[in-house]
């Protein structure tokens, strides 16, 4: 035992600082199998999937992602139904060619993992967009574009009074902490919001 105790002291003088990088150096990965991959053209992917399935290669998250991720992820473990519906909601999130979203819960969804993969064109799929004029819908684009660089932790449908399919989202973002609430609009078989 007294051997152990002699080289404990130079074992960590010599491998603390590599373990140290090592560790600095291996967030391509985040917590819940969350990788980041850069396909050739630059453009960012996150995905819990090979990278090689994007054309990808695999890429550094950044300190701030990473700290955001953990963060997140220990304060969804105080209420883990919730935890779950936002990790799954990336998972579940309909490809752009599946058509729109048949139901409230799958545009709760949608609108969750949109966010959470912070593109905006994919929140905008969620959006009524029909009658809106060109400056109207420019109106709306900036507005996304605003709200996308918050994160969004939920979005719960309210139905509507007179039971035609429309009702209301509240959509809760954190940083800074705010509550926003938008019509949810049933328009040929789809749920869409109304900003």
């Amino acid at each position: 035992m007294d051997t152990l105790h002699k080289w404990a002291p130079r074992w960590r003088a010599a491998w603390g600082p590599l373990l140290l990088l090592l560790c600095a150096l291996a967030p391509a990965r985040a917590a819940g199998g969350l990788h980041r991959c850069e396909t050739s053209d630059g453009s960012a992917v996150y995905t819990d999937t090979a990278c090689s399935a994007f054309d990808a290669k695999p890429a550094p998250m950044s300190t701030e992602l990473l700290t955001r991720l953990a963060m997140d992820e220990a304060a969804f473990d105080a209420d883990s139904s919730r935890a779950r519906s936002l990790s799954t909601a990336i998972r579940v999130r309909r490809a752009p060619q599946a058509g729109c979203a048949r139901s409230p819960g799958q545009l709760s969804m949608d609108l969750l993992a949109s966010f959470a993969m912070g593109d905006v064109n994919r929140i905008a799929e969620s959006v009524h967009w029909p009658g809106l004029r060109h400056r109207q819908a420019q109106q709306v684009m900036n507005r996304l574009m605003q709200l996308a660089r918050a994160p969004l932790v939920d979005a719960s449908f309210w139905p509507g009074l007179a039971g035609g399919g429309g009702g209301a989202m509240q959509l809760t973002f954190d940083r800074p902490q705010r509550v926003m609430e938008v019509g949810v609009e049933r328009y040929a078989g789809c749920y869409f919001v109304r900003f």
